[in-house]
């Protein structure tokens, strides 16, 4: 098989994105479980501040439990975004995660 062939066929199967990974413009409780876990995980907060991204992430995570009726619902919204947030870099983690514990004490309507 020719050589552009093969170039051909893998540029066609090769996945598609529209856009890069981006922060979202305002918080949601299953997208802050998300951003406060992966900031955490890279090491982007400081460790004097962890326990209070803590607190509002387990906030957020009852939140969402809340809207979405019940903990399985609310555990496929988390983890349906966390492979979309998962290539944010440490800053925009790291902004992501302050945008959320701003929020904590919030209301929401809906888990977007």
């Amino acid at each position: 098989m020719p050589l552009y062939v093969l170039l051909l066929a893998a540029t066609l199967s090769a996945p598609v994105h529209a856009e890069e990974d981006a922060l979202p413009d305002h918080a949601s409780p299953s997208v802050c479980v998300v951003l406060i876990g992966l900031a955490l995980d890279k090491g982007v907060i400081d460790a004097a501040d962890q326990q209070a991204y803590r607190d509002a992430a387990e906030t957020m995570r009852e939140t969402s439990v809340e809207l979405n009726g019940g903990e399985d619902a609310a555990n496929q919204m988390i983890g349906s975004s966390v492979a979309f947030f998962d290539g944010l870099s440490e800053t925009d983690l790291a902004e992501g995660a302050d945008m959320c514990l701003s929020a904590e004490d919030e209301s929401f309507d809906a888990d977007e």
